[in-house]
């Protein structure tokens, strides 16, 4: 598998908010902190960040193969760390946090400077999550959303087949974890551990030495590694958030909710969610489209069809709210 040099890392990807452009890729964004504003922003520089989803030097969940690649440049040289010559690469990464006390030397025994081998470490980036959520998910989404809208729009008797199921279900639960604000249930768990047990959110993380710049306490650093190594695990179909994927794939199914008036369905950075109804039901859902809403919801008759509703401006408009409600900095609409 070739691996992606892309750096700037989508949470939420191009090809979703593709349904919402206009023009050569512009969306129309109204950031929460300036909600009379509506800005236009191509959707290739936002909902992103800088090498978030990139393995490097350091990380606790660096594998053997990872540091074999970043400590690559040492192969031929002797680490000394203390007393002791260090050549096992996942022994490096463990001590790599205390790299200016490591002594590098060639086989003669002459000492190397460090300073040119620590950016040949650092330059190396494991983006083996970008390649396959490529692969696995993104590529095929244009496709079988079209193919979804036009099964949709066509359908007289309001039932279609419930095609690409699985893909549905695996691609909605991992937008579920991987938006800004990740899975909310992952969230609560961790705020209570880190925050309120261990209190990790209190142990600042210098600036020079943090993984992403805005991972500025241990709570946040902590956090992030283990969602990479969820992210890494869901990809090769096992993990937490697999497991999630096919507890939803097994006991739930969607609905289509489907706009027909000048009301559209906005989306946002943070675009699967749960609210609570007005009958006091909770809901999931996520925006497919401007015309088309998808709402997760119990399949415990196991039916082999998914339903479609048309629904009016001012249930449009409810969606709305929750949608911006539950946004984590901005909303996505299709006009200004």
């Amino acid at each position: 598998m070739g691996e992606t040099k892309a750096k700037y890392h989508h949470l939420i990807p191009r090809t979703y908010l593709s349904a919402w452009e206009h023009g050569n890729g512009t969306l129309y964004i109204r950031f929460l902190e300036n909600k009379e504003s509506v800005v236009e922003r191509n959707k290739d520089k936002i909902a992103g960040i800088t090498n978030y989803h990139s393995i490097v030097a350091g990380m606790p969940i660096v594998t053997k193969e990872d540091a074999d690649k970043i400590f690559a440049c040492l192969e031929d040289l002797e680490v000394h760390y203390g007393e002791v010559v260090v050549s096992d690469n996942l022994e490096l990464n463990k001590i790599y946090y205390d790299f200016d006390n490591w002594t590098i030397q060639r086989k003669d025994g002459s000492v190397v400077s460090k300073k040119k081998l620590k950016a040949e470490i650092e330059k190396v980036k494991i983006r083996d999550i970008e390649e396959l959520w490529s692969l696995k998910y993104e590529d095929a989404w244009g496709t079988v959303r079209s193919e979804l809208e036009n099964s949709i729009f066509n359908s007289a008797d309001r039932i279609i087949s419930n095609a690409n199921k699985e893909y549905l279900m695996k691609f909605y639960t991992s937008l579920d974890w991987r938006s800004i604000k990740s899975n909310i249930q992952f969230n609560d768990a961790w705020e209570w551990l880190c925050k309120e047990v261990l209190r990790l959110d209190e142990i600042d993380i210098p600036e020079e030495e943090r993984e992403l710049p805005m991972l500025d306490n241990a709570a946040e650093e902590m956090k992030h590694n283990l969602l990479l190594k969820f992210y890494r695990q869901y990809l090769n179909d096992s993990g937490v958030i697999y497991t999630h994927a096919m507890a939803n794939l097994s006991n739930t199914s969607f609905h289509f909710l489907v706009a027909d008036g000048p009301e559209t369905f906005n989306t946002s950075d943070n675009s699967v969610f749960v609210f609570r109804r007005l009958d006091g039901k909770l809901q999931g859902v996520l925006p497919l489209s401007p015309r088309i809403l998808m709402a997760q919801g119990r399949n415990s008759e196991h039916d082999e069809n998914f339903y479609v509703t048309h629904i009016t401006d001012e249930a449009v408009k409810r969606y709305n709210i929750e949608i911006e409600k539950n946004a984590a900095n901005f909303v996505v609409q299709l006009n200004n």
